[in-house]
């Protein structure tokens, strides 16, 4: 809907006790114009117009994302009017050379046709319960997001304490994964032992002599010792056995937390990505807002350069304003020049037709000074038609003159109107200024708000940089650790090579045992061959030392009773010492099983470890991705940072070129009150000396007419008195044609006269 601007009244800041008092005025004056708003709904402008006629309005329309005309559009047109942020504008149409009708705009538009606004305090207690209403939605919208980031920001602080209790999980199992191989390496050195001890075992019972046997006998101690030790390490194999089962069982907790961390990661994946979404709707307002920024001020400095502008043009306008009144002045002079000329020539006229009237009166009485007269009457004619002429061309000229003034007074009243459309737009664009200062302190809030934003953002990714570095020097002392541990299994190692070692020396000991045993058992025959040769030699001298020999052959019985219960003990540990190798192999094949078991429990712990470290591989490999994506994003955010921080020095740089620009125009724009004061001071100057000048040329018209009344009636007589003249003239010539007959008739009786007057002298 467009509808003529008519003449500003009133221009006023938004609010409800305003736009009802406004209201309230306009009603009560029967006011005949229109009412307009104009504000920002956030980066939209809305404009709003309501015609009014009689104080009551009969057409609105109402412009912002959505338009709206008549009846919709007044609640809108309020709610814009009750904002502290809206211009209010009140237009009248009701002055001097006002030709606007606003029946015709209501025929023109009839689709924005309202009935009357109505109850006005009704609607704008709906429009402030409507905002209320807003309000609060936006508030409850305000809160829900923020209970959104808090469970955001308790979601993630669980997500890390989730991981630090795998991390933790993952140094457990490391540590019991070192156990099982200290259990292995354990269980190997032990098969080895028992292999050593079979060895030992069936080298001894190779062997047949008593040292052999007092051999074995040890070695049944060393057996038994080592059975012993079997039955510990039995033991600790089941519970070992039971530290695997509670590990299988730990195992399958934490694939299950794993499972979970999987599902956590997702989500937070999902969580990464909602913000990097908003980091980019972030990043897309902020370019949003540079480039309303860059386009307000291309608008602005078109419209500074418009305005510079029309100042040229309002200066070039003075200029010839001036010249039309220096030209006005010049033109005055020479009108009062020629009036002054045509009241000479209407006193010259007056006085020769005075003249003229004295000369025919002296025509009547003098008839012998006609000639002199009908010259000088021919001479007063042809004057007459040059001053008639000169009249008819001073009337033309006059008329133009009315003419010419009446276009300038047409300029210079279209001139007032340019000048008051132009103090019009200066005030209009000090609003949009005003509202373009607003919306770029608007803007400049919702920056500090967004920066506010990023160094809460900048913050948290602070305080997510600090958790991984302790995570980071967590990992570094869960290495430390490991390498300590590390250093334990070498030290455990080396424990074990220095009891290999210590083994293998008991091995080569015991070969030399055997070596001694077997060097004893060929002493034992060279004595027994020695006995046997001394039992030849005493047999020999048995005769000899018979008793000697009985009573050797006592100690010998004694021996062989010795021996005998000796080689019984033998016989029996013998027994023992099989039946001892018979468990011992049952041992070892219950042991054989349950190595075969724990072998494919190992295999299983194998495949549950290989599982395990392809989940902890693609664990990392997610947290390598979940680290580098933060990285990106850390890295994009202080990209964006910086380019925030960029945005913010070039909006500070431009907020300095738009308050110097600002302060300029505050300069021109008290440059152009003073203008505007003088051009109003000039005008009204020119307006009064226009009116006095009207009236003085109304007055000189009036005189000029009747002065033309009376030119016409001295024409009228001048005609009579030529008419009479030409009369005259004719009676004239008459008479002088009579006065000449009666001279000639004169002559001729002057002549007879004569010739009498000579005939009588020669008559005498």
């Amino acid at each position: 809907m467009e509808v003529p601007p008519g003449r500003v009244e009133r221009i006023a800041d938004g609010g409800a006790a305003t736009i009802r008092s406004i209201l309230e005025e306009l009603r009560a004056m029967k006011f005949n114009g229109l009412l307009k708003t104009s504000v920002f709904r956030g980066d939209v402008p809305s404009e709003g117009v309501l015609v009014l006629r009689d104080g009551d309005g009969v057409l609105a329309e109402h412009r912002s994302s959505v338009d709206l005309a008549g009846r919709p559009a007044v609640p809108e047109i309020l709610k814009d009017a009750t904002s502290s942020r809206a211009q209010l504008e009140v237009r009248t149409y009701d002055y001097g050379h006002s030709s606007i009708s606003i029946e015709q705009l209501q025929r023109s538009y009839p689709d924005a046709s309202v009935d009357g606004i109505g109850d006005s305090d009704a609607l704008l207690t709906q429009v402030a319960a409507a905002e209320a209403a807003e309000r609060e939605a936006y508030t409850r919208d305000l809160d829900v997001r923020r209970d959104q980031e808090k469970s955001l920001i308790e979601r993630e602080e669980e997500l890390y304490r989730r991981k630090w209790e795998l991390e933790q999980e993952s140094q457990r199992s490391g540590l019991r994964q070192r156990e099982l191989d200290a259990l292995r390496s354990e269980l190997a050195a032990v098969k080895e032992a028992s292999a050593l001890i079979m060895q030992r075992l069936e080298a001894r019972n190779a062997s047949e002599s008593v040292e052999v046997e007092s051999q074995k006998k040890l070695l049944a101690m060393e057996s038994s010792r080592a059975r012993a030790e079997v039955e510990a390490q039995r033991k600790g194999l089941a519970d070992r056995e039971s530290r695997a089962a509670s590990i299988e069982r730990e195992l399958a907790v934490r694939e299950t937390a794993l499972h979970d961390r999987e599902a956590a990661l997702d989500s937070r994946d999902g969580s990464f990505d909602r913000e990097r979404k908003q980091a980019n709707e972030l990043y897309s307002s902020l370019q949003e807002e540079t480039e309303k920024i860059t386009e307000a001020r291309k608008l602005f400095d078109a419209r500074l350069a418009e305005a510079e502008q029309r100042e040229r043009e309002l200066n070039l306008r003075e200029q010839s304003s001036r010249e039309w009144e220096g030209k006005l002045r010049d033109h005055d002079a020479s009108l009062a020049e020629r009036e002054a000329a045509l009241v000479d020539r209407e006193k010259t006229v007056a006085n020769r037709l005075k003249d003229l009237d004295g000369q025919a009166a002296k025509l009547r009485a003098e008839a012998a000074k006609v000639d002199k007269h009908a010259e000088a009457v021919e001479a007063e004619d042809a004057g007459l038609d040059d001053r008639r002429d000169e009249l008819g061309r001073a009337t033309k000229r006059m008329r133009q003159v009315a003419k010419d003034l009446t276009t300038r007074d047409r300029k210079v009243a279209a001139e007032e109107r340019e000048a008051r459309e132009r103090q019009v737009d200066v005030r209009r664009r000090q609003r949009q200024i005003a509202a373009h200062a607003k919306e770029l302190e608007r803007r400049e809030r919702q920056i500090a708000q967004v920066e506010e934003d990023l160094s809460a953002n900048r913050n948290r990714l602070k305080d997510h940089a600090l958790k991984l570095l302790r995570a980071e020097r967590a990992a570094q002392e869960r290495l430390r650790s490991s390498d300590s541990l590390e250093r334990d299994l070498a030290k455990r190692e080396a424990a074990v090579k220095r009891h290999e070692a210590a083994l293998t020396k008991g091995e080569r000991s015991s070969e030399a045992t055997a070596a001694k045993l077997v060097e004893r058992s060929d002493a034992l025959e060279v004595a027994q061959e020695d006995l046997r040769s001394q039992r030849t030699a005493m047999e020999q001298e048995a005769h000899v030392n018979r008793s000697e020999l009985e009573r050797r052959e006592r100690d010998v019985a004694a021996k062989e009773r010795a021996l005998a219960v000796e080689s019984d003990s033998l016989e029996s540990l013998r027994a023992t010492l099989e039946e001892q190798e018979t468990a011992f192999l049952s041992d070892l094949q219950d042991i054989e099983s349950r190595k075969a078991a724990l072998e494919k429990a190992e295999a299983d712990i194998e495949q549950d470890k290989a599982k395990l470290e392809k989940r902890d591989d693609a664990i990392a490999r997610r947290e390598a991705k979940a680290n580098e994506d933060q990285r990106r994003k850390l890295a994009t955010i202080d990209a964006r940072e910086a380019e925030v921080e960029e945005l913010a020095a070039s909006a500070q740089g431009s907020e300095q070129t738009l308050k110097r620009r600002a302060a300029e125009l505050d300069n021109q724009e008290a440059a152009l009150q003073e203008r505007e004061a003088r051009l109003d001071a000039e005008a009204k100057r020119r307006e009064a000396a226009a009116a006095a000048q009207r009236k003085a040329l109304e007055d000189r018209g009036a005189k000029l007419a009747e002065q033309r009344d009376r030119l016409n009636a001295d024409r009228a007589t001048a005609t009579a008195a030529r008419s009479e003249l030409k009369a005259r003239e004719a009676k004239a010539k008459e008479r002088e044609a009579r006065a000449a007959k009666a001279e000639a008739e004169l002559e001729r009786r002057k002549r007879e006269i004569s010739r009498i007057k000579e005939g009588l002298k020669r008559m005498r």
